[in-house]
């Protein structure tokens, strides 16, 4: 694998998981729903979303947004597993 391209499935992870964060996700639970598979589909999903640069502008926002972003491929999900 490039270089290049270790490096933004690197900064696409990170991205998902400040996401998550600010969503206040239970990764835990996530992780374990259907043995780590829904957990693997989810990232699988930010690493060829066509939407990263709007993901940067809604996590960049200030004041902060903890309302799921309506572009995220994975928002569904992110809302289901949102502790609280």
């Amino acid at each position: 694998m490039q270089w290049w391209m270790t490096r933004r499935v690197e900064r696409q992870a990170t991205r998902m998981h400040e996401v998550m964060e600010r969503l206040d996700v239970d990764g835990a639970a996530l992780a374990r729903l259907r043995q780590g598979q829904a957990y693997a589909e989810a990232r699988a999903c930010c690493l060829t979303c066509g939407t990263s640069d709007m993901c940067l502008r809604w996590l960049d926002s200030r004041p902060p947004s903890s309302e799921p972003p309506t572009f995220c491929p994975n928002r569904r999900l992110f809302e289901t597993y949102r502790k609280g």
